[in-house]
């Protein structure tokens, strides 16, 4: 059996003043001369509609799964030949191989095995790389894995600097990692200073950028990987930089001019409709929009930024929710769902999922019920009962909400709550309903006029 053990590095942090890249506790952090004596590798998967894959040694161990967007930890090895699989789980718990690869690990070398492309026939790259011993300096990569093998010029100016003094450090094409040279090299070191930066890119030979970075903050002496993908999820176009380390925490960095979405909900059931306005930004004209009782609307894209909405009512003795703050940030999805309580509109909210939903689905269960303390929610399948589901949410309080990542299958929901002699309680049931479309999900359970006065609702 091989040595191995996972290398945790320091979660990346997202500050104000911009993202803050961390390596952590590692060797890489660690200013002494000490050679890498052993083999490494690491697992990203950057198909942006696939599943959830984990790799593993053929008749051996596991070295963990990922989601697109997502790496495992670092694996240590001894250096030889190794045989990988990896495997996604259906919507019966069967294992499906996706993929297998022999590999050769180096001594000294780190190899990632990146996964791109339609996941229907995913594309596996191997990329090594030497590592090295730092002192107050990092090494630079990059690689694209858009699906539509694009390319890009890769900019890196000193934090504050505009575009024009960036210096262009050369072209990312799709399947080829680059390592970068440092523009300002000096007598101890020939690789990049730590400190604060600005990443730029555009296209071939054009000065158009097209995606601007925040200040990323290099604060540790180690190799870093940016890798150029494409989004997933609730936002269907974009393009993210993901900073990959030696860990299973990966930081997305957006453009600081990616549009935000929104959508909204009106679970109420007034008689008339609701009127909207969605606005407060000096950047932006406010949006004004009528919602019936149990409408969604669509996805409305919009510029990131602090917006007021405003949601008003005509009938008598219901107060209107007056200038409540959402904050859209780049890159992000926002579901606001409106509910009435007591004569008084307010609203929840939250962020959608940015992972592919193709085979999991990542589904959002909320809570519009003021009666009690919390509900639990059962995803029955057509073999089970709510004693033996796999796959349940306990506990969602009163404008909260709880997330599942489900597999593509067809499930029966049942809400039910906890009475003072702690016996279950129905809510709402639906029938067998299939979670097998490529979309986010909400699942609420809201006042209704039912047997039970209450209902539960599947909104995409």
């Amino acid at each position: 059996m091989r040595k191995y053990c996972s290398l945790w590095l320091a979660q990346l942090c997202l500050s104000i003043v911009g993202v803050s890249i961390l390596s952590g506790c590692s060797s890489d952090s660690d200013d002494s001369s000490t050679d890498y004596t052993y083999a490494y590798l690491q697992f990203y998967n950057a198909s942006p509609n696939g599943a959830n894959v984990e790799m593993r040694e053929v008749d051996g161990d596991s070295f963990g799964s990922s989601q697109f967007g997502d790496t495992t930890s670092m694996i240590t090895m001894d250096s030889g030949e190794v045989e990988l699989e990896f495997i996604r789980t259906d919507g019966d718990d069967q294992e499906v191989e996706v993929e297998t690869l022999t590999i050769t690990l180096k001594e000294g070398y780190k190899t990632i095995i990146v996964m791109s492309g339609d996941f229907d026939a995913p594309v596996f790259t191997e990329y090594s790389y030497e590592r090295e011993s730092l002192e107050d300096h990092f090494r630079l990569f990059s690689l694209a894995v858009t699906i539509d093998a694009s390319s890009y010029d890769f900019y890196l100016s000193d934090a504050g600097d505009p575009f024009e003094s960036a210096n262009h450090l050369g072209t990312v094409t799709t399947g080829d990692m680059v390592e970068f040279e440092y523009w300002d090299q000096d007598d101890d070191s020939s690789d990049f200073d730590e400190g604060e930066y600005t990443l730029y890119l555009t296209e071939p030979g054009s000065t158009e950028v097209v995606f601007e970075s925040q200040t990323l903050n290099f604060v540790y002496a180690t190799e870093y990987v940016l890798a150029i993908r494409d989004v997933s999820g609730a936002i269907q176009e974009g393009t993210i930089v993901d900073t990959i380390l030696n860990s299973s925490t990966v930081t997305a960095i957006t453009d600081v001019e990616a549009d935000s979405q929104y959508r909204i909900y009106n679970s109420t059931e007034l008689a008339s409709s609701l009127q909207v306005t969605f606005g407060g930004n000096d950047d932006e004209t406010d949006v004004t929009f009528s919602l019936d009782s149990g409408e969604l609307s669509d996805f409305t894209a919009i510029r990131y930024g602090d917006y007021r909405v405003t949601v008003e009512s005509t009938e008598d003795g219901i107060s209107d929710l007056s200038n409540k703050l959402i904050t859209l940030n780049q890159g992000e999805s926002k579901a606001i769902l409106l509910y009435e309580d007591e004569g008084e509109l307010g609203a929840v909210t939250f962020v959608e999922s940015g992972l592919p939903q193709a085979y999991d689905k990542t589904v959002n269960f909320v809570n519009l019920v003021t009666d009690f303390d919390d509900v639990d929610f059962y995803l029955v399948r057509n073999d089970e009962t709510i004693d033996t589901a796999e796959y349940e949410v306990q506990n969602v309080e009163f404008g909260e909400t709880n997330i599942e990542v489900l597999p593509s299958d067809y499930y029966e929901i049942i809400a039910v709550y906890e009475d003072e002699n702690d016996e279950l309680v129905l809510l709402d049931r639906t029938s067998l309903f299939g979670f097998n479309e490529e979309q986010n999900y909400i699942v609420t359970v809201e006042p209704a006029d039912t047997p039970t006065g209450y209902e539960i609702n599947i909104l995409y």
